[in-house]
């Protein structure tokens, strides 16, 4: 069987490499919108590096970061 199975955990370096890669994607095209979704991704790896989820549980958890994280941002750009 290849692929993931649903019970195992991504590596916490998996989520520091997305977030660098999301980092990357800002730098060539900056928008702040990668900015943020690359800080969701640092979370997700911290909280990978000492608690071991489901990788779905992780995805999901990128997901609730990153909807509070752009919203906030956004917020913080109008007052701005």
């Amino acid at each position: 069987m290849t692929g993931l199975a649903l019970d195992t955990s991504l590596n916490s370096w998996t989520w520091f490499g997305l977030a660098i890669v999301l980092f990357a994607i800002e730098a060539f095209r900056p928008g702040r919108f990668a900015l943020w979704l690359g800080f969701a991704a640092v979370l997700v790896g911290m909280v990978a590096s000492v608690a071991k989820w489901p990788w779905p549980a992780e995805v999901a958890a990128l997901f609730v970061f990153a909807a509070l994280l752009v919203p906030a941002w956004r917020r913080y750009e109008r007052k701005a």
